[in-house]
């Protein structure tokens, strides 16, 4: 993680960076599953880079990005940047509609630092692996450190969906893709069959 000095966060100015209004925003191209940018642990970003009007702008583009497909996460490796970022916000949906919403959450330098023994086994899907769903166990809870866009140090207890969603977007900060975490690839399926076999049940529809 970025060495922050406590002198520097009393100077750092708050940003409001996942609020901020999106005009001319640039849909930011995904990497694709088999890119090797996708197998490597991405370097750590620095105070003065975090800071910087660049970054702050990659980070608009990257919310304004996984907005317009629906994610609910999106790490910097999955737009080609080998860098420990990543962005992430919950809101209910069709396919999860009781989801406990989190607020727009920016992760830099992230470290999880504890987890559950309790795995828990759900479905996932990945915008660079797009169209394919698959059941990955993960700790049911986490606790999570990481810098924020305002240049502060966070430590952070999650569970249940976000719990599972830091996890899997922290995965891609270290050069990991959700299909290396399943236990089963017979559970392995494309959205349609997905429909059908999983969500059909629940008289929903995916995304």
């Amino acid at each position: 993680m970025a060495h922050v000095r406590r002198s520097d966060l009393r100077r750092a100015k708050p940003v409001k960076v996942a609020k901020a209004t999106f005009i001319n925003m640039k849909f930011l191209k995904l990497t694709n599953f088999g890119n090797p940018v996708l197998q490597k642990k991405g370097k750590n970003i620095t105070l003065k880079t975090i800071r910087s009007t660049a970054f702050h702008n990659l980070v608009k583009q990257m919310f304004y990005t996984m907005r317009k497909v629906e994610g609910v996460g999106l790490a910097a490796p999955q737009i080609g940047e080998s860098i420990m970022l990543a962005v992430i916000e919950v809101k209910p949906s069709k396919t999860r509609p009781d989801a406990k919403p989190l607020s727009p959450t920016v992760i830099i330098n992230p470290k999880i630092t504890g987890r559950s023994k309790v795995l828990i086994d759900d479905w996932e899907g990945c915008l660079s692996l797009n169209g394919v769903r698959g059941l990955v166990p993960r700790s049911e809870s986490i606790q999570v450190e990481y810098v924020d866009e305002n240049s502060v140090q966070q430590s952070k207890t999650f569970s249940g969906l976000h719990a599972r969603v830091f996890q899997h977007e922290i995965d891609h900060l270290n050069g990991n893709v959700y299909v290396e975490r399943m236990n089963n690839f017979r559970t392995l399926m494309v959205v349609d069959e997905f429909n059908k076999r999983v969500i059909g049940k629940r008289g929903l529809r995916s995304r």
